[in-house]
């Protein structure tokens, strides 16, 4: 999955000199959390959330000045992040997640070369993954642990198919130090008769406890 299919282009955005107050109208008005700062030509300059204007106008009660005295922020240039994390349309999501993750951050512009074409939230990732997992659609998940060989998830498909089951989406994962979990989504209301066969083909359909790991 590539991040220009799924990044928002309908943005709002501010420029460096927008007051605060009009960049929290904007949040409030689009019930948003980012704002892209750009300049003439969509150039992408900074981003400013809601968690800036936030702690901006807590220092602001803090310090006790009036607009301008004391050095406190008036505009979106003088709080706005400006060493910016950003992808391009042809990035994945895979790519969006793992930055999203490992910096904590909420949300991405998504550029070409430094013009803003996007941006990607953690909300577009999660709906993104709704979608290819089909999890909104007709269907439960079935978890079936499996040997670490791909013949073995080849038998698995071919007993699905003998049991003339839709398959909707399949995750495979590592499970333990030699396996895979297979977490499959079905097209069916009749789940414990497709585990039933399964079973009978001689698959390890899982429990809760073989996906646990206490202690």
């Amino acid at each position: 999955m590539f991040v220009g299919p799924r990044m928002k282009r309908d943005l709002v955005t501010v420029t460096p000199g927008a007051t605060l107050e009009a960049a929290a109208r904007l949040l409030t008005a689009h019930r948003i959390h980012h704002l892209p700062v750009v300049e003439e030509g969509n150039r992408l300059v900074g981003i400013v959330s809601d968690t800036d204007l936030r702690k901006a106008t807590l220092d602001g009660m803090s310090g006790g000045a009036d607009r301008g005295d004391s050095g406190r922020p008036v505009t979106v240039g003088e709080i706005m992040t400006r060493e910016l994390m950003t992808l391009s349309p042809g990035d994945t999501l895979d790519d969006a997640m793992l930055v999203l993750s490992r910096h904590r951050i909420g949300a991405l512009p998504v550029v070409d070369g430094d013009r803003l074409v996007g941006i990607v939230t953690k909300a577009d990732i999660l709906s993104a993954l709704l979608s290819t997992l089909d999890i909104e659609g007709l269907g439960v998940r079935i978890e079936v642990v499996l040997p670490r060989d791909v013949k073995e998830v080849a038998r698995l498909f071919g007993a699905l198919g003998d049991a003339h089951v839709e398959v909707r989406s399949l995750v495979l994962a590592l499970h333990g130090d030699d396996g895979y979990a297979a977490f499959i989504r079905v097209a069916t209301i009749d789940v414990a008769s497709v585990r039933d066969r399964l079973r009978e083909k001689g698959f390890a359909v899982g429990e809760l406890s073989d996906f646990y790991e206490g202690g």
